[in-house]
């Protein structure tokens, strides 16, 4: 639900950069911030994030003989 939210409002400030041109810096700033969220929560929803339990967890199996 907050994704699809997050998609709705990063949608709209890409529309009203191209209405509002003279606002385009600031639009941008703000469409950076919230790809950013959107990224970062894609990135917990695949595993790929610290303390999430995914591929690139910090836990790593014993190997017996190798392992003390």
């Amino acid at each position: 639900m907050l994704m699809l939210a997050l998609l709705i409002a990063l949608l709209a400030v890409v529309v009203a950069m191209f209405i509002l041109r003279r606002w385009t810096g600031r639009l941008a700033s703000v469409a950076t911030l919230l790809a950013g969220a959107i990224m970062a929560l894609w990135l917990a929803e695949v595993g790929l994030l610290p303390g999430t339990q995914g591929p690139l967890t910090a836990y790593r199996p014993l190997v017996p003989g190798l392992d003390r």
